[in-house]
C-alpha cells in the first residue's frame, strides 16, 4: 500500500515540476524544493545512466508526472496566463513564499560563514539579472543552424531546470526562442492528431535536438549539484534560499514585461491576485500537513514491524 501511495504522490509532485518548467520565470527546481522531492529529482538525473534500473524503479512515477505536467501546462496554464496572467502567477508566488521556511529550517541552527553569504547574494543577483537581459525573437524556420541552436538551448535550459530559482523557460525567452519552441511543440502535437505532415520532419528534428541537449544538461548539472551537496550542504541550501527569495521578482517582472500578456491593475485583479497568493501559501502548508502525517504513518508502520 505504501508503494502505491509513494508513487502516486511522486506522480503528483512530478506534475507540479512539469507545470513549473513551462512557465517563464518559474523553475522546476524551485517546485521540487517546495514539494520536498528535490533530492530524488536530482538523483534521478545524476544516476540515469550508471544506475538505470534503480532510477527507473524509484523515479518512474516522477518522470510520468513531469511529462503530464508539461503537457497540462502547455494547454491549461498557458491559456490561464493569456487570460488572467497576473492572478495566475501570484498563485505560484504564494507557493514560493510558503516554501521558504522549510529551506531555512535546514540551516537556521548552523553557524553562517562567508561562503554561505556569497552563495546567497550571488544567487539573488543571478535571478534578478536574468529577466533583465534584452530579449530578441527567433524566426520560425527549420534548418541545420536552428537544430544546433536548439541542441545548445536544451543543454542550457535543462541545467536551469534543475537549479532552484532559475527558469529554463525564462532562459529560452531571454535568448528569443521561447515562442519559437512553444509554437513548434504545439504545432507538432496538433499535426500528429490531425495526421498532417506539414513541416513534420523540421519540427521533429528540432524537438529531438532540444531533447538530446536536455538529457545532457540534466545529467551534467545533477551530478555537479550532488557532489556540491555532499561537500558543502549548508552553502548549497543558502544558495537555494537566495534563489527562492529572488524568484518572485523574476516571475512578476517576466510577466509584466511580456508583450503577449495584458495586465491591468483594477480592483478585481488586485483582489483575486491576493486570493490567488493566499491559495498558493495555503496549498504549501496543507501539503506540509499531509506530508508530515504521511511520514508519521510510514514510521509507525515501520516500528510495528
Amino acid at each position: 500500500m505504501n508503494f502505491v501511495k509513494t508513487h502516486f504522490l511522486n506522480m503528483l509532485k512530478g506534475i507540479g515540476i512539469g507545470i513549473a518548467n513551462v512557465i517563464p520565470g518559474f523553475s522546476g527546481g524551485t517546485m521540487a524544493v517546495m514539494l520536498k522531492i528535490y533530492d530524488l529529482f536530482v538523483y534521478s538525473f545524476a544516476n540515469i545512466f550508471n544506475d538505470f534500473k534503480n532510477v527507473v524503479k524509484k523515479c518512474w512515477s516522477l518522470f510520468v508526472g513531469i511529462l503530464i505536467g508539461i503537457l497540462f501546462a502547455m494547454v491549461v496554464i498557458v491559456k490561464l496566463l493569456e487570460v488572467i496572467p497576473f492572478i495566475t502567477i501570484m498563485f505560484f508566488v504564494g507557493l514560493i513564499f510558503g516554501s521558504m521556511p522549510s529551506i531555512y529550517e535546514k540551516v537556521k541552527k548552523q553557524k553562517i560563514n562567508i561562503a554561505d553569504i556569497i552563495g546567497f547574494i550571488v544567487a539573488i543577483g543571478v535571478i534578478v539579472a536574468l529577466p533583465l537581459i534584452p530579449k530578441t525573437e527567433a524566426a520560425a524556420q527549420y534548418n541545420i543552424g536552428v537544430y544546433i541552436i536548439m541542441f545548445a538551448m536544451g543543454i542550457v535550459c535543462s541545467s536551469a531546470m534543475v537549479i532552484p530559482g532559475v527558469s529554463g523557460s525564462l532562459v529560452l525567452m531571454a535568448f528569443g526562442y521561447y515562442a519559437f519552441f512553444m509554437s513548434t511543440m504545439k504545432e507538432y502535437l496538433v499535426n500528429i492528431f490531425n495526421f498532417s505532415l506539414t513541416n513534420y520532419w523540421g519540427m521533429f528534428i528540432t524537438l529531438v535536438c532540444f531533447a538530446i541537449g536536455c538529457v545532457i544538461g540534466l545529467v551534467f548539472i545533477s551530478k555537479l549539484i550532488t557532489k556540491l551537496t555532499e561537500k558543502y550542504p549548508k552553502t548549497v541550501y543558502y544558495t537555494i534560499l537566495g534563489l527562492l527569495v529572488a524568484s518572485p521578482f523574476s516571475i512578476i517582472y517576466a510577466t509584466l514585461t511580456d508583450a503577449s500578456y495584458t495586465v491591468t491593475f483594477d480592483f478585481w485583479t488586485i483582489f483575486f491576485s491576493v486570493v490567488s497568493l493566499a491559495l498558493g501559501l495555503g496549498l504549501v502548508y496543507l501539503g506540509e500537513f499531509f506530508n508530515k502525517k504521511y511520514n508519521k504513518t510510514i514510521q509507525n508502520d515501520s516500528d510495528n514491524k
